[in-house]
C-alpha cells in the first residue's frame, strides 16, 4: 500500500512518469496542539501520466491514481439528516474528502470554510450534479447528527457538501482505507473549553493530518494536499469563529508552514473533471 501523506513534493518525468514522493513517517496537524513530523526515508511511487493526468497538472498538491479498497467504498456512513452514504454510491462523481471534527477550535473550521467556497465555485460552474464535497469526522463518539447538522446549518451547505459520521469501527477503516492518521489527545492544561452546542466541557481533543482528497468519477484516488488551510479572502461562521482558540485565530491571520486555498482544490476539481472553475 502507498503511504499517501504526507507528501513533500512532487517530480515531473518527461518520459512518461509522475514521481510522486511520499514521507514513510506522518505529520500530524493536530485540532489541538501541533505536533513533530515523523521520521523516515521517502518513497518513491511512480504514476503513469495516462492515468494521472488527463489534464494540466495543478501546480500544488499530487497528482496520483491509486484504487481505494472495495470495503472502503461500500463502507455505510450516515449523513447530517440520516441517510446512508457510501463513497461507492458517489460513483461517476468527483468526490473532495477531507477529514472534520466539528469541536475542533484551531484548524476545522477553516477547512470547512475553504470547502464551502470551493462548493461554491463547483455550483456556480454548473457541476453541482458531479461533484461532491464531503467531510468525514475523526470524533465519532461525539460527532453525532445533532453536531453536524447543527455545523451544517452553520456554514449554510449546499445540498452537494456532506458532512457525514460512523461508529469508532467504522470511521477507523474509512481512514485507514485513505492512510490519514488521527487520535485522541489530552486537553491542554488549564482549558476550559466546552461544547459549542450542549456546554459540556470538553475532556480530549482529536489530532489528526489536514489533507484534502479528490477521488475520481472511477472511485480512484486522483489528487491530494497535505498541507493547512489559507482562509484569508473567506470567512468562517461567527459562532465558530468566537469559539476558536488562540492558535486558531494565529491560523487564520498567518497558516504557519504549507498552506491550500480554495483555489488549489478547484484546480485539483478541474484537472480530475477537465472543467475550469472559479471562485
Amino acid at each position: 500500500m502507498i503511504p499517501f501523506p504526507s507528501v513533500s513534493s512532487r517530480i515531473r518525468r518527461p518520459a512518461g512518469l509522475v514521481l510522486v514522493v511520499v514521507l514513510a513517517g506522518a505529520l500530524i496537524a493536530a485540532c489541538g496542539r501541533d505536533a513533530e513530523p515523523g521520521a523516515g526515508a521517502p518513497a518513491v511511487v511512480e504514476v503513469p501520466d495516462g492515468a494521472a493526468a488527463s489534464a494540466a497538472t495543478p501546480a500544488a498538491g499530487t497528482a496520483l491514481d491509486q484504487v481505494l479498497p472495495p470495503a472502503a467504498m461500500d463502507l455505510p456512513l450516515t449523513d447530517q439528516d440520516g441517510n446512508v452514504v457510501t463513497l461507492a454510491s458517489l460513483a461517476g462523481k468527483t468526490v473532495v474528502v477531507s477529514p472534520n471534527l466539528t469541536l475542533c477550535q484551531e484548524v476545522c473550521p477553516l477547512i470547512s470554510a475553504n470547502l464551502g467556497a470551493v462548493t461554491r465555485a463547483v455550483n456556480t460552474a454548473g457541476l453541482q450534479d458531479s461533484v461532491e464535497v464531503v467531510e468525514v469526522t475523526v470524533d465519532p463518539e461525539r460527532d453525532d447528527r445533532a453536531h453536524l447538522k447543527a455545523y451544517q446549518g452553520m456554514y449554510g451547505a449546499q445540498p452537494n457538501w456532506e458532512f457525514l459520521r460512523g461508529t469508532p469501527d467504522e470511521i477507523a477503516q474509512f481512514w485507514n482505507a485513505f492512510h490519514l492518521s488521527y487520535g485522541r489527545s489530552d486537553e491542554a492544561s488549564g482549558a476550559s473549553a466546552t461544547d459549542w452546542l450542549t456546554g459540556a466541557p470538553l475532556t480530549y481533543d482529536v489530532q489528526h493530518q489536514n489533507v484534502v482528497y479528490i477521488v475520481g468519477p472511477d472511485g480512484h484516488l486522483r489528487w491530494l494536499m497535505d498541507a493547512a488551510p489559507d482562509v484569508r479572502g473567506t470567512s468562517i461562521p461567527a459562532p465558530l469563529e468566537s469559539y476558536l482558540s488562540d492558535e486558531g485565530r494565529q491560523n487564520v491571520a498567518s497558516p504557519v508552514g504549507p498552506a491550500w486555498t480554495p483555489g488549489d482544490v478547484e484546480a485539483g476539481i478541474s484537472f480530475v473533471t477537465g472543467t475550469p472553475l472559479t471562485s
